[in-house]
């Protein structure tokens, strides 16, 4: 009896300690496109992982993480959170359901934890048609690079008491582009090794008031080709807010890396992805599916942390390549 009594017990113990190291990746919004592919993915390839659905509406995260938890049966790994990265609140009612070890995470909160920011807005990509609204790089850097970095700063110390904690931020070959464009005293400062988030914000201010008072113009003048966006502005940044604002996500991805070694801080492009943002492209039945995307982000948030680099970009080949396009 004392031989099974110890049998019990260390197989309780073992069970427990699993449960204990199980990865949450939180994955922002994660209820359609790229990221339905990424929390697919994530429980596809790693059965030690759970999954955060997170997205601004929570009926359309539930019935992801419904579906999620249907296809995965029987144990349930998927959990869902209604999250505005643009609100500062519902960034911080995240954080404080983690500390708690909510029951709708999980119920615990001593994990790995991964958090791939990936919500995102596009009003500007190189397919639209012009003229692109005046409005569209103050909203695209609110959700793409300021909600990144509201989320980020608020997860901060629950990442950083993870003995493994991760943020992957889902970037595009569009701001490896846009860095490319832009003047060499624009991209000097976003590469620059003392680089700080407020000389992102400066920059960026910088962007969105050049693009309205461009975009207004070019709203005057439909039929002249010239006036329209994308072009290189007076202080020298390429005109597109997709672009830039991706282009300053890296920067900012190695601004955490450098401030914060323990944690691995990573951009990446998951390719050229069939979206809603992709839809009108001329070549949307050649681009790669959500799944297909979504398995190189899962891979990045879940893998052997040993040989991951921090404060670079990786392509979807795992490769790592320059911020800035060839």
């Amino acid at each position: 009896k004392r031989c099974y009594i110890f049998i019990g017990i260390s197989l309780l113990a073992a069970s427990s300690a699993m449960a204990l190291s199980q990865r949450l990746v939180i994955v922002s919004g994660g209820n359609r496109g790229v990221g339905i592919g990424i929390c697919r993915q994530v429980l596809a390839t790693d059965e030690n992982s759970e999954v955060l659905v997170t997205a601004r509406n929570l009926a359309q995260a539930e019935a992801v993480r419904d579906k999620l938890n249907t296809d995965y049966f029987p144990r349930k790994r998927a959990y869902a959170f209604q999250l505005d990265v643009s609100d500062e609140n519902s960034c911080k009612s995240l954080a404080d359901e983690l500390s708690k070890g909510s029951s709708l995470l999980g119920g615990n909160k001593d994990r790995p934890i991964s958090l791939v920011n990936n919500a995102g807005v596009a009003y500007d990509l190189p397919w639209f048609p012009t003229p692109w609204p005046p409005e569209a790089a103050a909203k695209t850097l609110d959700a793409n690079l300021y909600g990144a970095e509201r989320l980020t700063r608020t997860l901060l110390p629950h990442l950083l008491e993870s003995n493994d904690g991760r943020v992957i931020y889902v970037s595009s070959g569009g701001g490896r582009n846009n860095m490319k464009r832009m003047s060499n005293d624009c991209r000097n400062q976003l590469l620059h090794e003392d680089l700080k988030w407020d000389d992102i914000r400066k920059l960026a201010g910088t962007f969105t008031a050049e693009y309205e008072v461009a975009a207004k113009k070019a709203l005057t003048a439909e039929d002249d080709e010239n006036q329209q966006l994308p072009f290189l502005s007076s202080s020298g940044l390429w005109l597109q807010s997709y672009g830039f604002s991706k282009a300053c996500l890296g920067s900012y991805a190695t601004i955490i890396a450098k401030s914060f070694p323990s944690l691995i801080s990573v951009a990446c492009s998951p390719g050229f992805i069939a979206t809603d943002m992709s839809k009108t492209y001329a070549k949307y039945d050649q681009l790669l599916s959500v799944d297909e995307g979504g398995k190189f982000v899962a891979w990045l948030a879940t893998r052997n942390r040993e040989g991951m680099k921090s404060g670079v970009f990786y392509t979807p080949d795992k490769k790592i390549v320059s911020f800035v396009a060839d």
